[in-house]
């Protein structure tokens, strides 16, 4: 067996951005591609939406970057759907979607097995609730739904996403007791260019070491991407 090396992106794209520019997902396409990641975790991902101009942003940015595309719903808008999405250069081998609980507009987890040349992992991608402390108690039962999840666990995974509230937060606090995995990265980092806090994170299970980890200051979100570089020895 050999080591697995990783190059993971979380990104919360804005995809409602596009309704004010043609351009916008041509812009997050290469922002994504400067990137060079293996893995990207996608969330307010627009598919059909108004917001969109009807247009499937998964399949577009699957098109734009050349990368395996699978998207997971969390609700309708309108005529259309809003989620999150997985990018590969690898293969999605599987993919599914879990509601989280809680109050107000649903949330979930989008569980991906991804297949790369040097081995598997499991790929979370997740968005939770918003609107900074009013948000608060929808969040902590949703990272209660995350943790009985990834508590189930048995191979190598990674979890990313926007979960809305800064290192120092009450309920990132409960997430990381429950010591299923370890932050990646500076955890002062700003994520998010107005709100000067950083609420996009990358977590992996012990077994990962972090090599490198950045925050990627380009494409026209209001969310700047992460990227991580994470290393895990082949067992013998």
């Amino acid at each position: 067996m050999t080591d697995l090396r990783v190059r993971i992106l979380s990104y919360n794209v804005g995809g409602h951005g596009a309704r004010w520019s043609r351009s916008y997902l041509a812009r997050i396409a290469r922002t994504i591609d400067e990137a060079g990641a293996d893995v990207v975790g996608l969330q307010e991902v627009h598919r059909g939406t108004k917001q969109s101009r009807l247009e499937d942003q998964a399949e577009t940015l699957g098109r734009l970057t050349g990368l395996s595309v699978r998207f997971g719903k969390s609700f309708s808008l309108g005529e259309g759907e809003f989620g999150n999405a997985v990018l590969t250069r690898g293969e999605v081998r599987s993919s599914e979607t879990h509601l989280l609980p809680g109050p107000g507009e649903p949330r979930t987890l989008l569980q991906s097995s991804i297949g790369l040349a040097t081995g598997e992992l499991d790929f979370f991608v997740t968005h939770l609730a918003a609107w900074s402390r009013w948000g608060r108690a929808a969040r902590s039962v949703q990272i209660q739904g995350l943790v009985e999840r990834l508590r189930r666990q048995t191979r190598p995974f990674v979890l990313v996403g926007d979960l809305n509230a800064p290192p120092d937060a009450p309920e990132i606090g409960t997430l990381m007791a429950a010591e299923l995995f370890r932050m990646c990265g500076d955890d002062i980092a700003v994520t998010h260019r107005y709100m000067r806090q950083r609420i996009d994170y990358v977590f992996a299970d012990p077994g990962w070491t972090t090599e490198a980890y950045r925050v990627i200051r380009a494409g026209p979100s209001d969310h700047w991407p992460v990227l991580v570089e994470l290393h895990r020895e082949a067992k013998d």
